[in-house]
């Protein structure tokens, strides 16, 4: 269902749907900037990258994770979008909220945007599960849009994961990797 204001015209709809969410992203950015609040606190979290924690090698370094339980996504879950926290890789694109930083995303945004206010509805994201977040792998756009346009939840793939805090045991497969720096 689509919660924000819309003009009937699909397309003038979707340009002011992006652009809306970019102003709230400046804001958001300025707003920071003038409670003295670090720019890092308005970025989207990462899985795996902690700034301190017991056994991590160091402020900035990347653990390991490792999917648990049965291998791929165990079926279509409708997930709240506040239950999003971050994503698996690293992007500047978005900020903590998922809405666009940059206009390098305008284009992709307002496709999907098109294809929501169209009716059509898009696809299930992919979401890593680890200790009740959840962590984007793919659809960082489709959450935008769907934070843009009021929806609440979003239809997911959800793959259940766990962060290894520690050295791996050999023969084990792992998800993700270790950022490169220095060796242990």
């Amino acid at each position: 269902m689509v919660r924000s204001m819309g003009t009937g015209l699909v397309q003038q709809d979707v340009r002011d749907d992006f652009d809306r969410a970019r102003r709230r992203a400046a804001w958001a950015k300025m707003a920071g900037w003038l409670l003295g609040r670090p720019a890092s606190r308005n970025r989207l979290a990462v899985l795996g990258k902690v700034t301190s924690a017991p056994g991590a090698g160091g402020p900035g370094r990347r653990l390991e994770y490792e999917r648990v339980g049965r291998p791929g996504p165990a079926g279509e879950v409708m997930v709240p979008i506040g239950q999003i926290v971050g994503t698996v890789e690293p992007t500047r694109c978005f900020d903590r909220q998922f809405r666009p930083t940059s206009d390098d995303v305008r284009a992709r945004f307002q496709r999907i945007a098109v294809e929501v206010r169209s009716g059509r509805g898009m696809d299930p994201v992919e979401l890593y599960r680890c200790g009740g977040s959840y962590y984007v792998l793919d659809g960082r756009h489709r959450i935008a849009v769907a934070r843009a346009l009021g929806q609440r939840s979003v239809c997911a793939l959800v793959t259940e994961v766990r962060l290894n805090t520690g050295p791996r045991p050999s023969g084990t497969k792992t998800a993700g990797t270790r950022a490169p720096g220095p060796a242990p």
